[in-house]
Parts: C-alpha cells; sequence; structure tokens
C-alpha cells in the first residue's frame, strides 16, 4: 500500500523532467523576459482599483501585478510598517516559483546584523555564527517559538498550590531619555506561525507569559495574525494607509538624523581624550549597539528580546530598584548597552547551569515528601534551608577548585565533591525559583513579618547564583551535559538537615532570638557587616554531666558590625532551632569570656545559664581558621593598651593615615590612605628603684595605628620612635586642605614612613608636642622662658669632632618646664620627673630631661665670658631631638644621631650661651633651684693655710675669680670658680650669720676677709700621666656642697668700692673694720 504513492509521486516527477527537456528555447525565452519587465516595471506604474471586500488566497493570486516603484522604495521600513512587517500571509496554495506570473518585491522587513565579518573582523566567521545559533530561537514548526524564559526574568510560574491567574506587570521604564529628543521604538521582527502554548517544550523553569496564546481564535491567526489592514493592497483603503505610511516615515528620518547628530555630537566630547567607550570585556559580548540605542522597555515581551534576563518579579513593595544614575565618561546608550549585557551573560549561564541539573530537580522533590512535604513547609524554611544548601555548595565548589589532586584516586574524589556541590547548588535554585514562587504566599504577596526579609534573601540567593554561574562558565567549572555523562552515583539530593537527640533541651534555653535570615546566613558583606569566614559544624547541646544531649548542624559565621571593634559568632542550624550569637555585650548572651578554647579536640565549649554548655565541633582546618581571626583580633586591639613600662599620653582618630614602609619583613599594612584609623602614642618610662625611691626615665615612644571600624581588613602598626635616634618629621597639607604630619623612621635598613592627616590643626599639633617632649602635661608649667645664644655639647675627654653640627643650628629660645606649684626656690629640680629643657631651632628642637640624683647636678660659670654656664651630665638616654627633614640637609639627622649616641655613651659638658646675666641668672635659678644675690669678679681670691708643726701660715692666692653668692631659701652660698689656679679650678661653701666678715683697704684695693671660714678645699684636677684628680673639678654642686674640712681666713680682692659693697650687702650677716689684731685659733 505505500508502495503505490511513492510509485505515483516518481511518474510525476519523471513526466516533469521530460516536459522540460523537450520545451521549445523559444517559450523559455519568452517567460524569461516577461518575469525582467515585470520586475523593472514596479506596482506605481499602473493603477488597479479594487474593492475593500477581503478576497481569499485563491483570488489574492490571480489579481494583476504591477510594477514596483524604485524611486518611492526604501531600504527601511517606515514606523508604520514595523508593527505588519512581520504578519504571516496565510498557508499559501499557489504553485512553485517557476510558475506564471513570478513576481520579484523589496523586501519590508529590516536585515538582521549577526556580527561584524571581513579581513578587519576581531573574531573568525565560526565564533559569530556558532553565537548566533546559541542565540537563535529553537527550530519548529509554522507557529512562533515561545522563547524559554531566562532566569530572573519577570515572570511567575502557575503555582501548584491552586491556580491563581496573575497579571504581568509592566517594568518600569527606567533610563528614559530626555523628552526633547525623538526616541524611535525598536524594530523587531514578529512570528508569523503559531504554536499551542500546550504543545510547547516544558521550561525547565517555567514562566508566564506576557500573551496568552490560547486564547486567540485559530482563524485569526491564520488570516494575518489579529488582521488590522486591508486585504487588497490596491484598495482606497489600502492607498490612504500607504500615504499614511510614508508621512510616518519621513517624520522618522528627520528624528533619526536629528538623533544621530546629537550621538555624534557626544561621542565626539566623549571620545576628545581618547579613552575608549567600551572595556574588553563588553567588545566580547558582542552587542549590536546600534539596535539597543535609546530603546526604551515598552512592553514585557520587548524588554525580554532585547535583555535575555531581567530582574525577578517579586511581590508589591520587594522589587528591587535600579539606578538610572550614568557614568559621566559614557554616553547614556553605550551604558544601557552595558548593563543589558552583564544581565543578559549572567542569565544565560545560569540557565545554562539550570538545564545541566534539571535532571536533579526530580530527585529534589522525592526526598523532601519522605520527610517534609513542600505543601506544609513556610517561607522561612525554604529560604532558609536554599541559604544553607548555596552556602555549602559555594564553599566545596571553591575547596575542590583550590584543590591540586596528584593521583587518579585523588582526582577520582575530587570529581565527586564537585559534582556534590553542584547538586547542593541546584538545591538552592531549585528551592528559590522553582519552589518559592508557587508559595501562596509569595502568589498573593502577602506583606508583613518577615516576608521581606524572605525577599531580600531569596533576590540575593538569585544574584549569587548569577555570579557564580557566570564564573563557572567563564573558567570551565560547569557540570556536565547531562546527555554526555552518566548521572553520578552516590549523591545526596536530601533538602532537609535531621537532628537527633533530646529536643526539649531547647526550651531551656533562648536559642530562637529575633535574628533575621540574611543575618543568620550572611552571604557577604552588607551595609552593615562584614563577613571574615563561614563554616559548617556540629553543635551539641547537653548539661554539665552529659546525661542527656541534643545534635545538630550548623552554620558558624564570623562577622562585625562596622560600629564595633570586636568579631561576632553567629551559630543558626538549619531547621531553625538553634540561633545563637557570640559577642561582647553579656546582656545580649554569651561573650567571648564564656567561650573555653578545646585544640586537641578542635572545638569549642561555650557556657549558658543553668549549667549548660553548648560545644561546637569544627574540622581542623576551620578551627585553626577561627582560632587565628580572634588571637589575631585580640593582638592588634591589645596594641592600643598600655604596656609594662608604658603611659598613653596621646590618642586621637585621623582623618586619614598611610604608611610607606620599606621594611619587607615588618606587619603588613595597607599603603593605599585608610580612613578613620584610631591612633595613640604612648611613652615608654624605664623604671628604677634607689634609695631614694623610684626614679622614672624616658626610654622614647611608641605609635600604635588601628584601622577604623569602617574598613573590612584590621590592620595595626607597632612603631616605635626609641630615643637614640632622632624624629624626623614634616608639616604637610592633606587633602581638601586638611593638616598633616609627617614622621620618618631610619634605622639601619629599615625605613618606614608615616603620613598622619588630622581634622584640625590643634590635633597635629598636640602630637607634635608629645612626641617632641615639649608638650605640658598635667600639673607641669614652663617655668622660665629666655632667649639664647647658642648651645655645644663636649665629651669630658675633649672630643667635639662629631658633635660640631650643634653649633650650625640657628636657635631661637629656651624653656624651663617644671611642676606647677611654688616659686623657682621651692621647685624640686632633684630627683625630678619633670624637670627638662627644651631648646628650639629653626628647623626643630632639642628637650634635655635633668631627672637626677643627689649630688648629680653640676656647674660652672665661664671666668672670661659672663653669659656662658657648663653643666656636667653622666651618661644620658632620655634626651629627645625632632628635626623638619624636608627643610635641613640629608646629613643632618644622621650627625644628630650621633650626638645621641655620644651622649648615651660618655660624660659630656653642656654649654649654654646667653645674650647677657639676667637670662643666665633665669635659667641658672630655674635649673637649681637656687637664687642669684651676686655675681661679678674679684682681682684676688687667697687662702691663709696654718703649716702643721710650726705656727707659720702660707696664702694660696689665685688670680682673677668669678664669684656667686646664690640662696634657696635660708641656706647661703659662695661659690668661686677659678682660672690658672694650681690647686683647683672651683669651690664652694656655706655662710652662715655667725661668721665674721671684715673690710679693709690696702693700696687702692678693697678687701673683705671672711675669718675663720669653713669651707672644703678645690679638687684637683685631673692628670693625664699618673691618672689622680677628677675630671668634674671645675664644677660645683649647689645641693650637696663638700663637708667643709678646712678653718681657715679667705680674703677676697676687688678693684672698687662698689663691688665690694654690692658683695658686702649679700652676706648673711654685717661687714666690721678690720682689726688690728689676728684671728683668735683654737
Amino acid at each position: 500500500m505505500e508502495g503505490e504513492p511513492r510509485e505515483h509521486e516518481y511518474k510525476q516527477k519523471l513526466r516533469g523532467i521530460k516536459g522540460k527537456l523537450f520545451k521549445k528555447d523559444k517559450k523559455i525565452i519568452t517567460d524569461n523576459n516577461d518575469d525582467v519587465s515585470d520586475f523593472l516595471h514596479g506596482p506605481s506604474d499602473k493603477l488597479h482599483m479594487a474593492t475593500a471586500t477581503p478576497t481569499s488566497p485563491v483570488s489574492q493570486q490571480q489579481l494583476p501585478l504591477v510594477r514596483v516603484d524604485t524611486s518611492n522604495a526604501h531600504r527601511w521600513p517606515s514606523a508604520a510598517a514595523v508593527t505588519t512587517s512581520g504578519r504571516g500571509r496565510g498557508y499559501s496554495t499557489g504553485s512553485k516559483r517557476c510558475r506564471k506570473g513570478l513576481a520579484v518585491r523589496f523586501t519590508e522587513v529590516k536585515p538582521e546584523i549577526i556580527g561584524t565579518g571581513g579581513d578587519e573582523s576581531e573574531e573568525p566567521t565560526s565564533f559569530i555564527s556558532s553565537r548566533k545559533r546559541a542565540n537563535s530561537h529553537p527550530p519548529g514548526g509554522r507557529g512562533p517559538q515561545v522563547r524559554p524564559p531566562f532566569i530572573g526574568q519577570q515572570q511567575v510560574p502557575q503555582p501548584e498550590y491552586g491556580r491563581h491567574s496573575q497579571d504581568s506587570t509592566r517594568p518600569a521604564e527606567a533610563f528614559m531619555p530626555d523628552a526633547q529628543v525623538f526616541m524611535p521604538k525598536k524594530l523587531q521582527r514578529t512570528q508569523t506561525g503559531f504554536e499551542s502554548i500546550e504543545n510547547r517544550p516544558e521550561n525547565i523553569i517555567p514562566g508566564n507569559p506576557t500573551l496568552d496564546y490560547a486564547e486567540i481564535p485559530s482563524d485569526s491567526l491564520n488570516h494575518g495574525f489579529l488582521k488590522s489592514e486591508p486585504d487588497d493592497q490596491h484598495s482606497f483603503a489600502a492607498m490612504i494607509q500607504a500615504e499614511m505610511r510614508a508621512d510616518e516615515g519621513n517624520a522618522l528620518t528627520r528624528g533619526k538624523s536629528l538623533l544621530l547628530e546629537t550621538q555624534s555630537t557626544d561621542d565626539e566630547s566623549h571620545n576628545s581624550d581618547g579613552t575608549s567607550l567600551l572595556t574588553a570585556q563588553m567588545d566580547q559580548v558582542h552587542l549590536n549597539t546600534i539596535r539597543n540605542s535609546y530603546i526604551a522597555p515598552a512592553t514585557e515581551a520587548s524588554q525580554a528580546e532585547l535583555l535575555p534576563g531581567s530582574r525577578p518579579q517579586t511581590p508589591t513593595g520587594y522589587q528591587e530598584t535600579q539606578s538610572s544614575e550614568l557614568s559621566p565618561h559614557l554616553p547614556r546608550s553605550n551604558t544601557l548597552t552595558i548593563q543589558a549585557a552583564a544581565i543578559a551573560v549572567g542569565d544565560e549561564a545560569l540557565q545554562e547551569f539550570s538545564r545541566r541539573m534539571a535532571h536533579m530537580f526530580t530527585l529534589f522533590r522525592l526526598s523532601t515528601e519522605n520527610f517534609k512535604p513542600i505543601p506544609a513547609c513556610s517561607l522561612d524554611d525554604l529560604v532558609r534551608a536554599a541559604l544553607w544548601w548555596f552556602l555549602k555548595g559555594r564553599m566545596d565548589l571553591e575547596a575542590t577548585i583550590r584543590e591540586r589532586p596528584n593521583s587518579p584516586e585523588a582526582q577520582r574524589r575530587g570529581y565527586f565533591r564537585r559534582q556534590q556541590a553542584h547538586t547542593d547548588l541546584a538545591k538552592a535554585l531549585w528551592l528559590v525559583h522553582i519552589i518559592l514562587p508557587k508559595h501562596p504566599q509569595f502568589v498573593n504577596q502577602q506583606t508583613g513579618g518577615n516576608v521581606e526579609d524572605v525577599m531580600n534573601s531569596r533576590q540575593a540567593i538569585l544574584t549569587n547564583l548569577k555570579k557564580l554561574s557566570m564564573s563557572m562558565k567563564r573558567n570551565n567549572f560547569m557540570p556536565p551535559d547531562p546527555d554526555d555523562a552518566p548521572l553520578q552515583q552516590g549523591l545526596d539530593p536530601s533538602i532537609w538537615i535531621q537532628d537527633n537527640g533530646n529536643k526539649s533541651l531547647l526550651s531551656t534555653q533562648k536559642f530562637t532570638s529575633t535574628m533575621a535570615l540574611s543575618d543568620a546566613f550572611p552571604i557577604g558583606d552588607t551595609s552593615r557587616t562584614f563577613n571574615y569566614s563561614r563554616m559548617f559544624v556540629e553543635a551539641t547541646l547537653m548539661e554539665d554531666d552529659g546525661s542527656q544531649q541534643y545534635h545538630v548542624s550548623c552554620l558558624l559565621s564570623i562577622i562585625r558590625v562596622q560600629r564595633e571593634q570586636t568579631l561576632r559568632v553567629l551559630i543558626a542550624s538549619a531547621n531553625g532551632t538553634l540561633n545563637l550569637c557570640i559577642q561582647g555585650d553579656r546582656s545580649l548572651g554569651p561573650t567571648w569570656d564564656d567561650v573555653e578554647w578545646r585544640s586537641k579536640s578542635n572545638s569549642i565549649d561555650i557556657k549558658l545559664p543553668r549549667s549548660f554548655v553548648l560545644r561546637i565541633q569544627c574540622g581542623t582546618h576551620d578551627f585553626q581558621r577561627l582560632w587565628g581571626l580572634y588571637d589575631y583580633q585580640n593582638t592588634i586591639h591589645a596594641s592600643l593598651f598600655e604596656r609594662r613600662d608604658e603611659q598613653m599620653v596621646f590618642e586621637v582618630v585621623l582623618k586619614t593615615y598611610q604608611n610607606f614602609d620599606q621594611n619587607p619583613q615588618s606587619q603588613a599594612f595597607p599603603s593605599e590612605p585608610i580612613n578613620g584609623c584610631r591612633v595613640r602614642l604612648f611613652e615608654r618610662i624605664l623604671t628604677e628603684k634607689a634609695a631614694t625611691g623610684a626614679r622614672k626615665f624616658h626610654r622614647g615612644f611608641r605609635v600604635a595605628v588601628v584601622t577604623g571600624t569602617k574598613t573590612k581588613n584590621l590592620s595595626g602598626i607597632n612603631q616605635d620612635f626609641p630615643a637614640h635616634l632622632p624624629i624626623q618629621f614634616g608639616f604637610l597639607r592633606g587633602d581638601g586642605g586638611l593638616p598633616a604630619l609627617l614622621l620618618k623612621i631610619v634605622d639601619g635598613n629599615a625605613k618606614s614612613t608615616m603620613v598622619f592627616t588630622f581634622n584640625d590643626v590643634h590635633e597635629r599639633a598636640q602630637m607634635h608636642a608629645r612626641l617632641t617632649g615639649v608638650s605640658l602635661n598635667d600639673g607641669e608649667s614652663i617655668v622660665a622662658e629666655t632667649a639664647f645664644k647658642g648651645f655645644a655639647i663636649m665629651t669630658t675627654n675633649g672630643g667635639s669632632n662629631d658633635l660640631r653640627c650643634l653649633k650650625t643650628l640657628d636657635w631661637q629660645g629656651l624653656r624651663i618646664i617644671n611642676e606647677e606649684e611654688g616659686g623657682l626656690q621651692n621647685k624640686t629640680t632633684v630627683l625630678s620627673d619633670t624637670l627638662r629643657v627644651a631648646m628650639d631651632f629653626r628647623n626643630g628642637s632639642i628637650t634635655d630631661r635633668f631627672n637626677l640624683g643627689p649630688g648629680e647636678l653640676k656647674l660652672r660659670l665661664d671666668v672670661n665670658s659672663a653669659s656662658g654656664l657648663k653643666v656636667i651630665r653622666q651618661t644620658q638616654r632620655d634626651m629627645t631631638i625632632s628635626v623638619s627633614e624636608a627643610q635641613v640637609s640629608k646629613a643632618l639627622p644622621y650627625e644628630l644621631a650621633e650626638v645621641l649616641r655620644t651622649i648615651a655613651a660618655s660624660e659630656t659638658t653642656r654649654t649654654y650661651l646667653f645674650p647677657s646675666l639676667r637670662e643666665l641668672h633665669l635659667f641658672q635659678s630655674a635649673l637649681t633651684g637656687f637664687k642669684v644675690l651676686f655675681d661679678g669678679s674679684a682681682t684676688s681670691f687667697n687662702i691663709s693655710r696654718r703649716r702643721m708643726v710650726v705656727p707659720i701660715y702660707k696664702k694660696w692666692d689665685a688670680a682673677t675669680t668669678r664669684l656667686q653668692i646664690v640662696q634657696k631659701e635660708k641656706v647661703i652660698q659662695l661659690v668661686a670658680f677659678f682660672e690658672n689656679f694650681s690647686h683647683g679650678d672651683a669651690m664652694s661653701f656655706a655662710l652662715k650669720s655667725t661668721d665674721i666678715f671684715e673690710s679693709s683697704t690696702r693700696s687702692g684695693k678693697f678687701h673683705l676677709r671672711i675669718v675663720d671660714a669653713k669651707f672644703a678645699m678645690p679638687k684637683a684636677r685631673l692628670d693625664d700621666e699618673s691618672g689622680n684628680g677628677c675630671v668634674d673639678s671645675g664644677f660645683v654642686c649647689l645641693d650637696m656642697p663638700d663637708y667643709p674640712g678646712e678653718h681657715d681666713d679667705i680674703t677676697i680682692v676687688f678693684d672698687t668700692e662698689a663691688e665690694c659693697e654690692r658683695f658686702a650687702q649679700t652676706l648673711p650677716a654685717p661687714v666690721k673694720a678690720a682689726s688690728r689684731i689676728g684671728s683668735i685659733r683654737r
């Protein structure tokens, strides 16, 4: 039976072939000439009037054909022709192409551009054609192929709980161009056939199409698809309609030309700097920017064609808004194109992932029926499970990617774990996109409660799934195609996580807190929190005796709230029975003090009320990471607290901080400017116990910098400013003209530069004053302030070659800082922790601290120079030198560092030069606590020495002598400084009211004798050959004078009577006339 039709068909074909072979050539030529004539003479050459009555397809074929008017023909369709260009012509019953009366017309359909080819193309032609086939509609019959909706498209599938029809709302017309610019609508093709929605292939992710084709009558579809124009193209109505289309086309042409002029002007202004408008990544997407420019999303169908994946439709009040702010460097059309491309790429990648994992969806549904059916689940249960499986799948996938298997067995295990990770991600996709939209609360768009948090969590899962799918597709980590690879055996398709044990123990604790789902299962960083790590653990709730226990799997997340400094640990179970947070406030729950670390078992115990313990069992790597984060946080924050022998002197929150560290072994800190860093300055203090009590010595500074709470990565710096190095600083201007301070440390090979930007000038000045030692602490004041001419340091052995740099400095002023109470004579100058001398020069300062014990403060006045004072100091390690590194030579900081090393290694002599005696006396009084009553020179100073056996006296006579009488409270001392005196260089002794003073005049000289004075002989100077004597023979100590073992007369000779009278007025007893009888001695 079947062979008869085939034989009949074969005979017809044979008959046709014979007829063609035996036709006359003249007939063929005639037919070809007629075809050419019909083509050259358009339909506008002749006018055939016809009625507007519709005719059948057969009658339409008998209508005479007219010639084509090539003068009015257009390559592109008019605006009115866009909507009718793709309408079907119905089923044709005409003959083949070789029939008589062949007609040729220009098409009104816009050519479709699938890519740029030719010799200048950057991509092979095969890539363009393959991409075209991938993006084209699937082949089908004559009916329109309904395009499968992409993940995230604004379509809601029909719920299974009950059929609830829902209209697709028209999306908001975002990114609308200006109203003054004429914007043509998008040119698109229209399907010419029809296919029933019931017969279309079921999509992996069902959608709700914009137009319900099932409600359209079939006759309407077969006759023009919603017929809206006359069937006869030569009727009067058709002529009027053609004229209207011509007018619309002219308007379209004018508007398009105006638009191109405006766009070309903008492009020239934007491209003047030579910057490319599209990145290389967007070029790979290969978008048709001409078709997609300035197109407003008029309908959902058109938007689905332009943007294959748009935002998922959510209930009213939860739709995510998209910013319409465009980049100032990109034209509006290009920005829209890039955004559309990014969305399309993400949707395409997620759809590809969904297609490859669709065979697992049935297994997911079957696994839920055995434990907890889907209709019995709430929105919270579904989203909580989706969050759980998404986080677990993403973590496992990242772990498998990081692995480097080195054996076939390891590769096999890694491949299985990767397949399980893909399965877990598919669970999340199945829950949020297949199951959740069918839930009654979702379908009915219910509000209130935690529905908003549920919707936000669902949207976050979909967004991150798109990003992850794009990454998997780009790096070739997509799951295998089910047609190419068999289903892996042993995969876990279960959705619900089961718990076991005594569940009644949960009632004893408050585990079900008001924590939102997005907080309990954080996917990433938010505007309020930073997410550092997460791990899946096993939690066990038990009593102290361990008789009853409850076990459940939990997700442990380590986060930090941006307004807080300490970490938080969130512990949440997949079934919602346990939600716990470890933080710093005891009133809100357990704190870090309640955590006990068990390193041997890789677990932590959390102490709970009523003698309960929650044990968290972690993996080895997870436990080390958790402990490491906690320990690192404590280490960084511990740097902000005082250490042993430290005192915090300054604290501030900076505007910005930037560190330039050239030491590769130093602690890592971001090199870019960091906002809101917290800075604390600590002074290092060495405390020594002595017979006189505890003594404190300055030993430098420590600067601690910790990033602010708004910075995710916690970092800190501990920078020491030792006392043996000068502080190099600089005053700068930061962003916005804010004051900034630069500190530079050069210690051998280690070089570090710190830039602090403050909120105001006062903060910068205060920190600089603290570092240089000139800032006043509580109870301190400036007891003396004066000008001085110079300062020099010399070692006691006479070597000063390395310290000459001090003579080149431009000195400006001097201040002495000490305790605030009392006058100069009541100040504590010995064993004082606050006494220091601050000397300012043009580009820096020197702070010399005088924390001296009894008998250590020794001074000397220059005999020849009246304005010079010398102080001998023992080894010293508490001097601070600061210098502006940008305003001095590069060698000066190194020379000043040599000064600090010198005074720390040997005894030195400090020389202070003042403009006059007034400044010198003020400095001496503030430094020693003794007020200067007399300061002058004597012509001669002689001491009467009695021999040991016979009463014969011998005088020791010193030439020009510098004399001072000083007083502190009731103690008056006579200080004498000699030059070229063989018996010593200086001496001092106390004067009492019981002493006898006599004056006389001889040979024009004025003499004043102290009868039977009690004094100590001057110290012998150091002998270089024998080594006898002392280096401080020329200095006197006012607070502890030498014991007065000598009782002899001392005679002082002055050149003038006025000088003698001025000296006599400062003595503690009146001066009498000299007696002719000698002194009475015991």
